[in-house]
């Protein structure tokens, strides 16, 4: 048969996106209802605070970047993304590849992106003149198509590099604990070093990324508008 041979196969980053979107959602709907119920007049606290908090800052960030036409629905989008790329990035933390490791799901990120701007584009500037851009030069649709690959490689790459690095270096220190403390069936020596590089490697690392991922995406977006 045609499909006989046919193997689809689940990879556990898809997973563990799968779960990381679905705990966003769940949080998402909960911090809605306490936002609802809580008094407006009175100073926030807690749960509501953080939220509001998150929402300034994101808020005056994105605000700073995007035409102020584009900002009521961007704004929201890019601050979802962040949190998501933050908390995949991050997420190696308790023991779980990153997703942002997967290409797959960069690429995804990053035609996203690519698809919203190429479509302000069109809508700023009406059918003929989008693309008269594109055509010409004939150059042009590689720059339309660049930030695609720049965007996803580069959150992908500097993920997964971080990821492997970590992972070998485990290995040594599990080697040097045990040619050192051979009596002792445990891996000695990695934990106090990998606290510092996962200091570096999943949160300075993880944010610096999302920062730049985000950064950029909201750039490209607001040079179609001027």
């Amino acid at each position: 048969m045609l499909f006989s041979n046919l193997v689809i196969e689940i990879q556990p980053t898809l997973l563990i996106s799968l779960a990381v979107i679905t705990c966003l959602c769940v949080f998402f709907v909960y911090a809605g209802k306490k936002i609802e119920a809580s008094d407006p007049l009175e100073k926030p606290k807690g749960l509501v605070l953080i939220i509001e908090f998150m929402v300034d800052t994101f808020t005056n960030f994105f605000g700073s970047i995007l035409p102020e036409k584009l900002q009521k629905y961007l704004i929201p989008y890019f601050s979802c993304i962040a949190i998501y790329i933050f908390l995949c990035n991050t997420i190696g933390l308790i023991g779980l590849e990153s997703p942002t490791s997967n290409l797959s799901i960069t690429l995804a990120l990053g035609l996203v992106t690519v698809t919203m701007t190429q479509l302000t584009a069109l809508r700023t500037k009406g059918a003929f003149q989008y693309i008269k851009g594109l055509l010409i030069p004939p150059t042009n649709i590689l720059g339309a198509i660049s930030p695609l690959v720049s965007l996803s490689v580069r959150l992908f790459g500097n993920i997964l590099s971080g990821s492997i690095l970590t992972g070998l270096i485990y290995v040594f220190t599990g080697w040097l604990s045990s040619l050192i403390f051979g009596f002792i069936p445990i891996d000695i020596i990695g934990p106090p070093i990998m606290a510092v590089l996962h200091a570096y490697f999943d949160l300075f690392a993880g944010f610096l990324q999302t920062f730049i991922f985000v950064t950029l995406s909201s750039v490209y977006i607001s040079m179609e508008v001027e």
